[in-house]
């Protein structure tokens, strides 16, 4: 086949000796002068072009197999960290059927757990649990009426006696030498002794730990009223205390 057979002249090769379906594509990728003519440096130039473009495309795959390789890597060290933060910040653990506090070995209290104590026992309990004490109540003179206030400050006297004041102004005092009468002073001037047994608070999220346990032992003992956690003459004893029925 000669040159002018193949639609090849000085020119270069013409684009109009290709199927026509062909002329777009052809003219695109090579006939950069708009000639309609493919010379050999517009050839050059399209062979340069595809090498150049093969080179690119290699570097690209290795970066981005390099980029995975990374990427795998800085999620398990993140992975790693995650876990020794969260392993090294658990705060609890689990001994048997009980949940406990890490370190220390003390149950944990789950929820909203609650325990009544008579008045009594605020000078020998850890003070902890006196800034989680809420509520307060305590029996009329006669034993007609109960009354229920809201906590508004316990000044308390280590192992010898307090002072609390409820939220309506209302002060109820009482002092190891008292024995067992404590007294209760109304906001409206109204004022009586009554068993320290006839009153009753309430702690939020308090686990009865051997710290408290030994408290309420102490006042039993401070008061003598070990030996009165009978059903007698209206009093009741219960765990964490007295009521006064």
């Amino acid at each position: 086949m000669t040159m002018s057979e193949a639609g090849a002249t000085t020119d270069g090769i013409a684009i109009s000796s290709f199927p026509a379906e062909l002329h777009p594509t052809l003219t695109e990728a090579f006939d950069a002068d708009g000639d309609g003519f493919i010379d050999s440096s517009e050839l050059l130039a399209a062979a340069q072009l595809h090498k150049q473009t093969k080179s690119a495309n290699s570097l690209l795959r290795k970066g981005l197999l390099a980029t995975g390789v990374a990427t795998a890597a800085l999620i398990a060290v993140m992975g790693g960290l995650t876990y020794g933060i969260v392993d090294a910040n658990k705060d609890t653990v689990t001994e048997g059927r009980a949940l406990m506090t890490k370190g220390t070995h003390e149950p944990v209290s789950v929820g909203t757990n609650e325990i009544g104590l008579s008045l009594g026992n605020l000078p020998f309990v850890p003070s902890e649990v006196l800034s989680k004490i809420n509520d307060v109540s305590f029996m009329a003179e006669d034993n007609g009426i109960e009354y229920f206030r809201k906590v508004d400050s316990i000044d308390v006297t280590s192992e010898d006696g307090f002072v609390l004041e409820t939220t309506k102004g209302d002060k109820i005092t009482w002092n190891v030498v008292d024995g067992t009468e404590l007294t209760i002073s109304l906001v409206d001037g109204t004022s009586w002794n009554k068993h320290i047994a006839c009153s009753a608070c309430t702690a939020i999220n308090v686990f009865a730990s051997a710290a408290v346990l030994e408290g309420i032992a102490k006042f039993e003992e401070a008061v003598d009223l070990a030996e009165e956690a009978v059903d007698l003459a209206g009093v009741r004893k219960l765990r964490y205390g007295y009521y006064c029925y």
